[in-house]
């Protein structure tokens, strides 16, 4: 195919993606409005239950479902109903019941970027009830970049619940079998130690293997010197062009194990000496292979001058519901602040907690993920943004993909992600 051609092919799909999403916005649109003006009906949760509505479909799932035994034994006045749903589900059942007044439910957890998306809207309540309710919500027991991903125009809209993103995995043996030990001296993995392997592995043994890109470029774009704030209006800048370029000549070069290669399977069978992989992976990997052979590196990086482990949160957030009674509020922040309490029985399933409380308890120092904050520069190089369009940097989702193993050109495939991020926001604009 012409070079002309794919950039028609890429246009079109840019193209019929907006004309696509554009509607399910605009109804998200009007859905804020008529919340805006005033709702109707009422929450129609069980007497004597708490509605919580998530996205805690993975392990995740099962831990805070005994978490939520354990706080329903202790027989309090409102009981937590258990709801997970997919992520899409979750949100078009917020707009739906947010339109209607009816079945709104008292805790829902949210993303950093939806938590502005949704406080743009109008629908999310502030924390000064639950603050009130339960004093030990309060920013100075949290890590301060995530208290700010959970506040608005200087006004808290959620609470805190755990840190995620793609980790540097390492295999102990193969990194002392072919001397890389130089790649983990300052505990950071940059895109020129990726290119240093070239010819140091042998056939059939992969130096990096990826894994969703799209979230783990955002560590790459702020080591490059960019931020979500300052950099969305064009994705086909510098800070977004370098780390691509620096990946595509990685994958040149034969390090990268290839597309069609499901990274946490090569890393588990011992066919790569690092693995980009989820924060959460660290329980089968260390069933895998063993948890005394293998590492916890932090995120991928660009350069050596800007260290940046972009963190993903999931906060607390309450919908607004005029007929919700002080009492089920109260309710809903006593659970939050009993999961705060006991946050670590969650653990395995390798989050990374945003408190305080766990983060300087010997146990959780211990743990795999606990690499991203067991010292004061780490916790530093955490970096986050609840920027309201901050979340579209990732929706040409399989965009990061092509464009790192040369389906596409680099010029095609920055385009494609840039047309892509630049159609939500506009979409968002007019919302």
């Amino acid at each position: 195919m012409q070079r002309s051609a794919k950039n028609h092919l890429w246009r079109d799909r840019g193209r019929f993606l907006h004309r696509l999403i554009k509607p399910l916005f605009s109804i998200g649109a009007v859905l804020g409005l008529v919340l805006t003006v005033g709702g109707c009906g009422s929450s129609t949760a069980a007497s004597g239950t708490i509605s919580f509505w998530n996205g805690l479909v993975g392990d995740d799932g099962p831990a805070m479902q005994r978490i939520i035994r354990e706080y329903n034994a202790t027989n309090p006045q409102y009981k937590v109903v258990f709801q997970p749903m997919n992520g899409n589900d979750l949100t078009t059942k917020i707009y739906s019941v947010m339109q209607t007044g009816q079945n709104i439910p008292d805790l829902i957890i949210g993303d950093q970027f939806q938590t502005s998306v949704l406080q743009s809207q109008g629908m999310l309540d502030t924390m000064v009830d639950w603050q009130r309710y339960e004093p030990d919500l309060v920013g100075r027991n949290y890590l301060p970049q995530t208290w700010k991903n959970a506040t608005v125009n200087g006004t808290v809209y959620g609470i805190p619940l755990y840190l995620y993103q793609m980790a540097v995995y390492y295999n102990k043996d193969l990194v002392n079998k072919y001397h890389l030990n130089y790649i983990l001296d300052d505990g950071f993995v940059t895109t020129s130690e990726l290119q240093s392997m070239k010819g140091k592995l042998p056939k059939g043994v992969y130096g990096f293997a990826t894994g969703n890109l799209p979230w783990a470029f955002m560590s790459l774009l702020y080591s490059a010197g960019g931020t979500l704030e300052n950099n969305m209006a064009d994705l086909t800048t510098g800070v977004w062009r370098k780390p691509m370029e620096a990946l595509r000549k990685a994958n040149e070069m034969g390090v990268l194990a290839p597309i069609d290669v499901d990274g946490e399977q090569a890393f588990g069978s011992g066919k790569a000496v690092f693995a980009q992989l989820g924060t959460w992976a660290q329980g089968n990997m260390s069933k895998t292979l063993g948890a005394n052979k293998i590492a916890e590196a932090n995120t991928l990086q660009y350069g050596d001058r800007n260290f940046s482990n972009f963190m993903f949160q999931q906060n607390w957030l309450q919908l607004k519901d005029p007929h919700r009674s002080e009492a089920r509020s109260r309710g809903a922040a006593q659970f939050v602040d009993f999961v705060y309490r006991h946050w670590m029985e969650w653990s395995d399933v390798g989050s990374i907690s945003p408190a305080y409380r766990d983060l300087n308890n010997p146990a959780y120092k211990k743990l795999i993920q606990a690499s991203f904050t067991n010292s004061e520069s780490e916790r530093r190089h955490i970096k986050t943004s609840n920027y309201i369009y901050g979340g579209y940097a990732s929706s040409a989702w399989g965009s990061y993909a092509d464009t790192v193993f040369n389906n596409v050109s680099l010029d095609e495939g920055l385009k494609t992600i840039n047309l892509t991020a630049q159609g939500q926001i506009e979409i968002q604009e007019e919302s």
